[in-house]
């Protein structure tokens, strides 16, 4: 029931957008399409009901909300424009360099605990040119963004409505009570960084030591205060087999979380130049992990729903540099994705508009590959 009345929601907006039945018909079929590719012909028969709203996807809004019509909006007119149309549905926003961890594969390890750029104005104006431009999802990270939870309040009180927020986060500093607030001021999810199932193992991978109890803690403040909860994990090749995996995937189900975030480490910030790319047996373990908890076997239907980047980039294509998202560092530059690590342009520039289109021309560009910046213009 759940699923037909998101379809009726769907075809809704897709009226609304093309204002031509026949044209929105045509779209709306097209979307469908996208989504069989997007999970390789499989289809997903969970959802996540936290309150009053439904969750497949961890990268797109809740059902019912403006902030899911706003991402189906972008995405049906990212089918019919492509590069033409100017909107990007998330914008993951590292609004701190501030961190008490020395994680293992952390990408901004070369801008930890230096003196903080941006000001309160500055990530003010940031969140709201993105919302001008039909942004319907900001992920919160940093360093450790809870380092200025009394700025998180203030964005989440003057951030236009419609867009969803969430934190990324260590959960070492969360509280019951900094839950309660977040989720009082607008906050939607909070995602939780543990990358082993061992807790020695964990705390030896985030570099501090108590931090896979703290992450646990914080789950369950999350949770009672109403938040959506997600775990984030990087799989390395010491980590990743079928043991460790579902192992993994059943912690997290008595924990009582929603989603688990699956990101492959990358050779940038604390793995530069370091073999940490994954080897094809280790892809396909991965993503066997994912279709049989997403899609393949009934018996992980009360299990969380994963979502694995890599698998969907080797499907469709990297949905960085604009195409979906994009990524604003602790400077305040725009970078097609946090692994390109290469600065654009300011996303304090007043022509933001025009470079974010010169930039859906561009795409994610992968480390060594060379953006034509003086395409860009800056104030």
């Amino acid at each position: 029931m759940i699923r037909m009345l998101i379809w009726v929601n769907i075809i809704l907006i897709s009226l609304k957008t093309f204002r031509n039945p026949f044209e929105a018909i045509k779209q709306t079929k097209k979307l469908l399409q996208l989504r069989n590719k997007f999970h390789n012909g499989y289809s997903l028969n969970k959802y996540v009901q936290i309150r009053s709203r439904f969750f497949y996807n961890y990268n797109a809004p809740g059902w019912p909300s403006k902030s899911f019509n706003k991402y189906v909006t972008h995405q049906l007119r990212n089918i019919a424009k492509g590069n033409e149309n100017n909107s990007i549905h998330t914008l993951l926003f590292a609004i701190t360099k501030k961190c008490g961890f020395k994680c293992e594969h952390c990408f901004e390890w070369d801008n930890l605990n230096k003196k903080e750029v941006l000001t309160r104005k500055n990530l003010m104006q940031i969140v709201h040119s993105f919302q001008d431009s039909g942004v319907s999802q900001i992920q919160l990270s940093g360093g450790e963004p809870l380092n200025r939870l009394d700025d998180i309040i203030f964005l989440l009180d003057h951030a236009y409505k419609g867009t969803d927020f969430w934190i990324l986060t260590s959960g070492y500093n969360l509280t019951k009570d900094k839950a309660l607030l977040l989720k009082q001021h607008g906050l939607t999810g909070i995602t939780i960084s543990v990358d082993h199932c061992e807790e020695q193992l964990h705390d030896q991978f985030r570099g501090v030591a108590g931090s896979f109890k703290r992450a646990f803690n914080a789950v369950e403040y999350a949770r009672n205060a109403g938040l959506v909860v997600c775990f984030s994990i990087c799989p390395t090749r010491k980590f990743i087999s079928k043991e460790n995996l579902y192992k993994y995937a059943l912690l997290a189900k008595e924990a009582g979380v929603s989603f688990i975030q699956i990101m492959e480490p990358k050779a940038t910030g604390h793995y530069a130049n370091q073999p940490v790319t994954l080897h094809s047996n280790e892809l396909k373990e991965l993503e066997d992990f994912y279709e049989q908890l997403n899609f393949c076997n009934n018996n992980f239907n009360e299990y969380p729903i994963i979502s694995y980047h890599g698998y969907y980039t080797r499907r469709i294509g990297c949905a960085g540099g604009g195409k979906d998202y994009l990524y604003v560092d602790t400077d305040g530059y725009i970078q097609s994705c946090p692994f390109c690590q290469s600065k654009l342009f300011s996303a304090l520039d007043s022509n933001l508009q025009k470079n974010l289109s010169i930039l859906k021309q561009t795409g994610c560009a992968l480390p060594g590959v060379k953006n034509k910046k003086e395409n860009y213009e800056t104030v």
